[in-house]
């Protein structure tokens, strides 16, 4: 269930992403592919792919931040392990400072999931023109 909600959780973005790094891709492009006559898969790999990575990537990192989200608050709901069922069991025990350590480490294990995207975004898509 835990990858379900990881799933459902950040596809959208990813989806919607991808769909305005499509349509944003210029008329310029187009019309050089249709001069030299690319099919298909040309066109969707050589100038689809790399118009829209970056917007693609921009949707992986909100998906993974919403994921990692979802992920501690459904731990929270249904208990057992996790940090969010931790979370809980601390607020239920009043351990104040156990949550804010447990918070503050969301929060670095988010920023370190960020910061892995967006270093993998800039690897793949460098040299394209939106970067």
């Amino acid at each position: 269930s835990a990858i379900f909600v990881i799933f459902i959780t950040s596809i959208w973005p990813i989806i919607i992403n991808t769909a305005v790094g499509i349509r944003n891709i210029p008329q310029d492009y187009r019309n050089v592919a249709a001069v030299v006559q690319l099919n298909p898969l040309e066109f969707f790999s050589k100038i689809m792919i790399p118009a829209a990575a970056p917007y693609i990537f921009t949707g992986l990192r909100i998906g993974i931040g919403l994921s990692w989200l979802a992920i501690v608050a459904a731990e929270m709901l249904i208990g057992g392990v996790g940090i969010g069922f931790f979370i809980w069991d601390a607020w239920n025990s009043s351990h104040i400072s156990e949550i804010i350590l447990a918070l503050f480490y969301v929060g670095i294990i988010g920023f370190v999931l960020d910061r892995l995207i967006a270093g993998l975004a800039k690897f793949v898509t460098r040299g394209t023109a939106l970067n």
